[in-house]
C-alpha cells in the first residue's frame, strides 16, 4: 500500500484519512482470505441483523478493531518488508511466487484479524457488514471517524 503525502506532517484529517483508508484496505483482506469455514460458522439471524445497524457500541468496537488490525497489518509489512530487501508487491498476500515466510506473515495476519474482531465483541459477519454499509452511509463514516479519532488520540 503507497501513500503519498507531500508534507512531512500532515493535518490531523489527512492522517485520519489515511488510517481509515489502511484500517478498511485490512478488512478487506480479512474478507478475502477468511477460510469459508469461518465465514459460515458465524450464525446470521433476525436478530443479528437488527443488532447490524450499527448503535454506538458496535461503532465503537468495530473501530476498536479496525484501529488494531491496522496496528498489525503495520507490524507484519514491516517484517514482509524487511524479508523481501524493501520490495513488497501491492496485494502481497495474493501473489503466488512469495517467499514461505511471508506467505506465513499473510496467514498469521487473517487469524490475528479473526482474533481481534472477536476480541472487541463483534463477529467476523458483523464486521463485515458495517465495512460494507459504511461505503454508501456518511452517518456512519463519521461516527467510525470520530471513534478512530478518540483511539488515536488515548493510544500512544
Amino acid at each position: 500500500m503507497q501513500f503519498s503525502i507531500s508534507l512531512l506532517r500532515p493535518s490531523l484529517n489527512t492522517v485520519t484519512r489515511l488510517f481509515l483508508v489502511s484500517a478498511l484496505s485490512t478488512v478487506g483482506l480479512v474478507v478475502s482470505y477468511a477460510p469459508q469455514s469461518m465465514l459460515r460458522s458465524t450464525t446470521w439471524s433476525l436478530g443479528d441483523a437488527a443488532y447490524a445497524q450499527a448503535n454506538p457500541p458496535q461503532v465503537s468496537q468495530y473501530a476498536r478493531a479496525a484501529f488494531y488490525i491496522e496496528q498489525q497489518r503495520q507490524q507484519d509489512y514491516a517484517e514482509a518488508k524487511k524479508l523481501m530487501s524493501g520490495n513488497v508487491p501491492e496485494d502481497v498476500c495474493r501473489q503466488q511466487n512469495i517467499p514461505s515466510a511471508v506467505h506465513d506473515i499473510c496467514g498469521r495476519f487473517l487469524k490475528r484479524s479473526a482474533e481481534i474482531i472477536k476480541e472487541n465483541g463483534l463477529t467476523i459477519s458483523q464486521f463485515n457488514d458495517i465495512t460494507r454499509r459504511k461505503e454508501g452511509d456518511p452517518s456512519l463514516q463519521q461516527q467510525i471517524q470520530s471513534e478512530l479519532l478518540k483511539l488515536q488520540k488515548t493510544t500512544p
